[in-house]
């Protein structure tokens, strides 16, 4: 046991200290379908109420000491019928460990088109800032050799002017949207280009069906996929592209429109299960993942807590929830 806390702890140093083009920036959580902001502002102003949306994973749940990853996200966006816009805030942190953290802020606009009462697009941009920091003070190796030469050895930290933009289609049965995070990646280069602190472009996609099985039985199935360029322009020549997409896969079920239960499987082995429970403006949703296979031996698991509000405002819109 003691073996294995120390691996996972080297793993966290490792992903902080990584250099090079494909460290990853975001992380995927499992309900974060249920509002999107967070990876395309073109899901921005889905209902004229006004929603709040707070979403936390709590990583290695029971692991003792300090490290443990944990992040949490807050979205709260509205629909203004006039203007036909959605406006909003996301705002999300990621602790990977015990000294590698980040921090997302960006205010998300959607303009929407809707043809006929069936179909709607709508065309998103989120501009904000993001910030990296990591502090090699607050982690502690029993074996300093591991430290290695990429490990930085000084407190770091820096702030980035941050952009996305995004299209999503939707209808009674099907949603999709594409999404481009940390745009200004594309413009980095030198010292920048290759900072362990450094924001690449992420490209996200995703699909999500509505299947009515019976007056009171919906099933949900949904796709979504995640991957971090390098910022040169070249990501979809490598052709070892298919390796580092990040994907997750899952169908709920909706009983009655107030209860689900859903299982999915994301990239990496990691299998999950999912319930929740909506009434009028209230969503409440439980995630945890399923240590399997080579993993079922861990006594640590990962837990989803999701919270969210929808609060009614006087006007109404066909595509209110």
């Amino acid at each position: 046991m003691k073996n294995m806390k120390k691996f996972i702890s080297t793993v966290l140093v490792a992903i902080a200290a990584t250099t090079g083009a494909m460290a990853q920036s975001d992380f995927m959580l499992a309900e974060q379908l249920f509002s999107r902001i967070g990876i395309n502002p073109a899901g921005t102003g889905n209902s004229t109420n006004v929603n709040i949306f707070s979403l936390n994973r709590f990583q290695y749940a029971g692991m003792t000491g300090e490290g443990a990853p944990f992040s949490t996200m807050l979205n709260v966006h509205s629909y203004f019928e006039k203007a036909k816009s959605g406006l909003g805030l996301t705002v999300s942190y990621d602790g990977s460990g015990i000294a590698y953290t980040q921090l997302q802020a960006r205010v998300v606009y959607a303009y929407h088109v809707n043809f006929g009462k069936a179909n709607l697009f709508s065309f998103g941009l989120g501009l904000g800032a993001a910030n990296k920091m990591f502090d090699p003070s607050r982690h502690i190796l029993e074996d300093e050799s591991e430290r290695g030469e990429a490990f930085p050895d000084s407190y770091q930290s820096k702030t980035y002017f941050d952009a996305s933009f995004g299209i999503e289609y939707s209808n009674k049965y099907l949603m999709a949207g594409v999404s481009i995070a940390h745009i200004p990646g594309f413009f980095y280069a030198g010292d920048e280009y290759y900072s362990t602190l450094t924001y690449f472009p992420t490209y996200y996609g995703y699909v999500r069906g509505f299947i009515p099985c019976s007056e009171k039985f919906k099933l949900i199935p949904a796709l979504s996929l995640y991957y971090t360029g390098s910022g040169t322009g070249d990501d979809f020549k490598n052709t070892d592209i298919l390796s580092k997409i990040v994907w997750d896969a899952n169908i709920t079920g909706f009983i009655s429109d107030y209860v689900w239960i859903g299982l999915g499987y994301r990239t990496q082995t990691t299998t999950y299960a999912m319930v929740g429970f909506e009434w009028k403006w209230l969503r409440i949703g439980y995630s945890c993942d399923l240590n399997l296979g080579k993993l079922n031996n861990i006594s640590w698991t990962s837990h989803e807590v999701m919270l969210s509000f929808n609060i009614p405002t006087k006007k109404k819109s066909e595509w209110d929830d």
